[in-house]
């Protein structure tokens, strides 16, 4: 019974290991496609000498361009599950030294003038015109909603409170977000 357990463990812990070795770095996904770039021109140099006819160098450059198409469906597969880390929430692009709003806005058409709140940045563009990056209200929301519904359950009088409650937690909600919003305007 020992020996079935631990055969057991072992092979739980080492299967567990290599869903995280199969996960490649931007590296190694580079590395891995330069070689099979070198090998697939290898491989067609090798054929198109061994060629006898232009049969068989036609056969050789469809081959070549089929790994050279594979490489690049697996390179862009890897870079794409590497590439998602790369980003985050308040953190720069990369290459860029800075936060340039203008790369993600459209023209003003497409915007609505909308409330700045306290926590609201306001940046200044390569092109000189103002841009502004806020939060959505969702921390006012909640509070709100918490407070409201709290109020309405202890001002409801009569048999059922869960009117109450519900009915004070939502417009809670909807002022608090209102007031965490701001009253700034910003396009």
């Amino acid at each position: 019974m020992r020996i079935a357990l631990l055969t057991a463990t072992i092979a739980a812990t080492a299967f567990s290991a290599i869903p995280a070795e199969a996960q490649r770095n931007g590296w190694e996904a580079r590395q891995e496609y330069r070689e099979d770039v070198r090998d697939a021109r290898r491989d067609y140099n090798r054929d198109v000498r061994r060629a006898d006819s232009p049969r068989d160098i036609r056969e050789a450059r469809r081959e070549y361009r089929e790994d050279i198409r594979d490489a690049r469906k697996d390179y862009r597969k890897d870079m794409r599950n590497v590439r998602w880390r790369n980003y985050d929430y308040n953190r720069f692009e990369p290459g860029q030294r800075g936060y340039y709003p203008e790369r993600y806005y459209r023209d003003g058409r497409y915007y609505q003038p909308r409330a700045l709140g306290r926590n609201d940045r306001i940046y200044r563009g390569m092109n000189g015109r103002f841009y502004c990056r806020r939060n959505d209200g969702t921390t006012g929301l909640v509070i709100g909603g918490l407070a409201g519904g709290a109020l309405g359950n202890v001002i409801a009088g009569g048999g059922s409170r869960l009117l109450g409650t519900v009915i004070g937690a939502g417009g809670g909600a909807l002022l608090g977000q209102q007031i965490d919003r701001g009253q700034v305007r910003c396009r």
